[in-house]
C-alpha cells in the first residue's frame, strides 16, 4: 500500500449557524487531527439584518419564515455556529476579514498549510490563496458538478423535481464551483423531502467525502474526472415568483 503522509489543513468557511457546523462537527470527528486551524471569514455580500429578513421573506411562506426565525434566534442565542463546533473538537478557530489579503497568505505559510478546504466561503479563492498549499485548495458543493453551479443547489434540484442530487468534492479554480472533481456521491431524494433535510443530509455526506479526500490526498491517489464547464448550468437566489411556484407544485423549505 503507498505510504501515507499526514498532511496539514485548514477550513476556511463562513459564520452559519445551521447547517456548516453539521458539517464542521462531522469532519472534525475524524480528522481533527489534520486540521489546523479554522479560519471564518468575513462575508462582503452581508446585507444587514433587515434586507435578509426581507429576502427571505419574499420566498419563505410565512409559517417557514416563522419557523426558521425561531431556530435562527435560538441559534445565535447558543452561540451555533463553527467557532462552537471547532472549539469543541480542541481545533484553533481565527476570523478572517480578507481571504487573499498578504497578511493572511503569510499566516498559511507561517502554518505550514498543505491543503485548504472551503465550506461554504463567503469569499472568491485568488490566484495566489489557490496556488499557496502544496496539495492545493479543494470545496465541497451539495449538487452533481458540473450542473447546478452556484446558489442553492438543494433548492434548486428540489425545484427542478429531480429524483436524486449528488455531493461533490472538487479542486478550486478562480470560477465558481470549477476545477476538477475528485469525488462524488449521488443523494437519493425521497418524495415529500424538504430543503432544509436534503441540505443537511448533503452536509453530512460532505463531511465524509472530505475525509475520504484527505486520505487519498495524503497517499498520493487522488484521481480526477473533468468537471466540463460547456456541461455546467447556473443557479442564483430564488425570485418570489419561482418560491411560489416552488410551494405551488408541493415544495418545501422546511
Amino acid at each position: 500500500m503507498p505510504e501515507r503522509t499526514p498532511l496539514t489543513a485548514v477550513i476556511i468557511t463562513q459564520d452559519e449557524p445551521f447547517v456548516v457546523p453539521v458539517l464542521l462537527d462531522e469532519l472534525l470527528a475524524q480528522k481533527a487531527d489534520r486540521i489546523a486551524g479554522v479560519f471564518v471569514a468575513e462575508d462582503p455580500r452581508a446585507e444587514g439584518m433587515l434586507a435578509t429578513i426581507r429576502r427571505w421573506g419574499a420566498v419563505f411562506d410565512a409559517l417557514s419564515f416563522i419557523r426558521y426565525g425561531l431556530r435562527y434566534a435560538g441559534a445565535k442565542l447558543s452561540g451555533a455556529g463553527p467557532a462552537k463546533v471547532a472549539r469543541a473538537h480542541g481545533v484553533p478557530v481565527e476570523g478572517v476579514a480578507d481571504i487573499n489579503a498578504p497578511e493572511f497568505l503569510a499566516r498559511l505559510r507561517e502554518m505550514g498549510v498543505d491543503l485548504a478546504i472551503s465550506v461554504s466561503c463567503p469569499q472568491i479563492f485568488r490566484k495566489e490563496l489557490l496556488a499557496l498549499p502544496p496539495m492545493g485548495c479543494i470545496n465541497v458543493h451539495a449538487a452533481p458538478l458540473p450542473r447546478y453551479r452556484g446558489m442553492l443547489p438543494t433548492f434548486w434540484v428540489l425545484y427542478e423535481r429531480e429524483p436524486e442530487t449528488a455531493v461533490t468534492v472538487h479542486f478550486m479554480t478562480e470560477r465558481l464551483d470549477d476545477g476538477p472533481i475528485i469525488l462524488q456521491e449521488a443523494v437519493p431524494i425521497p418524495a415529500g423531502e424538504t430543503q432544509a433535510n436534503l441540505m443537511r443530509r448533503c452536509k453530512v455526506v460532505g463531511a465524509r467525502l472530505l475525509s475520504q479526500a484527505i486520505d487519498l490526498l495524503e497517499m498520493g491517489e487522488a484521481p480526477t474526472r473533468a468537471n466540463p464547464r460547456e456541461e455546467a448550468t447556473y443557479y442564483s437566489f430564488p425570485t418570489p415568483a419561482q418560491a411560489r411556484e416552488f410551494r405551488k407544485s408541493g415544495g418545501r423549505w422546511m
